[in-house]
């Protein structure tokens, strides 16, 4: 079993999604990004097993990951939900699933672990 931090990319970007024995940790924000009805019934499914976990970020990460998007100059390209998980994956150590590559600039430029779901992972 493994965990993860997961962006909606894991659930719209991912047709063949299924849970499995990993557990994955997310925040509301990106909750109320998943609007279709088989994502809906993929959240209440993985809510119910267990297998999707809500947790909501402290503030001093998510000054963290501010700061470090300023850095990369691109704090006008990262949403509220982006912010939030990128700050549980600071806090929490496991690898962030997602299809962002302005998530994927702040993860590489804080040492985060992470990965794609469909499109390829920058590595610079």
């Amino acid at each position: 079993m493994s965990n993860y931090v997961m962006d909606s990319a894991v659930i719209l970007n991912n047709f063949n999604f299924s849970f499995g024995e990993d557990v994955y940790f997310t925040s509301n924000e990106i909750l109320d990004e998943i609007i279709d009805f088989r994502s809906k019934h993929l959240v209440e499914i993985g809510l119910k097993q267990g297998k999707i976990k809500v947790r909501e970020p402290k503030k001093d990460s998510i000054n963290l990951i501010k700061k470090a998007a300023n850095e990369l100059n691109i704090p006008h390209k990262l949403s509220l939900a982006d912010i939030s998980v990128l700050a549980l994956a600071f806090e929490l150590k496991f690898p962030l699933l997602t299809d962002d590559y302005h998530i994927h600039k702040v993860c590489l430029k804080l040492d985060l672990e992470f990965d794609s779901v469909f499109r390829e992972k920058i590595e610079k």
